[in-house]
């Protein structure tokens, strides 16, 4: 389902959870609104089942979920809200990073030099790479 293997000896809402994006208040609501039993087990869904849940998580404004659950509000490109699952998530951050990345954005080129971002200070704690130690004198 939407390129996850989903465990089928779990209950729908567990084996929802498996999918990146869908949490378990996701994954209750969806099943919820499409009226699918939450005590079935995913393994036993039919093929209709399956297409019901699929559509509602790719759709989930036209089961009535709310807007203020989706994981991705108010796009920067067409100004929708939209719920993204899977791959859709990891394309979206990388297409944020490259426009960061165009317009040189503070947090955006401080992410991509490993620094921190959000106004700490940089000269003793967190830093990276190998540790040099002590040599003893021979």
């Amino acid at each position: 389902m939407l390129n996850t293997n989903v465990d089928g000896s779990r209950r729908v809402t567990q084996a929802l959870t498996q999918i990146k994006g869908i949490g378990k208040r996701m994954a209750d609501a969806i099943v919820k609104r499409t009226g699918i039993d939450a005590s079935k087990r995913m393994g036993v869904l039919s093929a209709g089942e399956l297409e019901l849940l699929q559509d509602g998580i790719q759709n989930p404004a036209k089961y009535g979920i709310p807007r203020w659950m989706f994981n991705h509000q108010f796009d920067s490109v067409d100004g929708t809200d939209s719920h993204l699952v899977g791959n859709q998530i990891d394309a979206n951050l990388r297409f944020h990073i490259e426009k960061g990345k165009k317009i040189k954005h503070i947090r955006v080129c401080r992410l991509a030099r490993g620094l921190k971002v959000r106004g700490q200070r940089t000269k003793s704690n967190g830093r990276g790479g190998k540790t040099m130690g002590v040599s003893r004198k021979k």
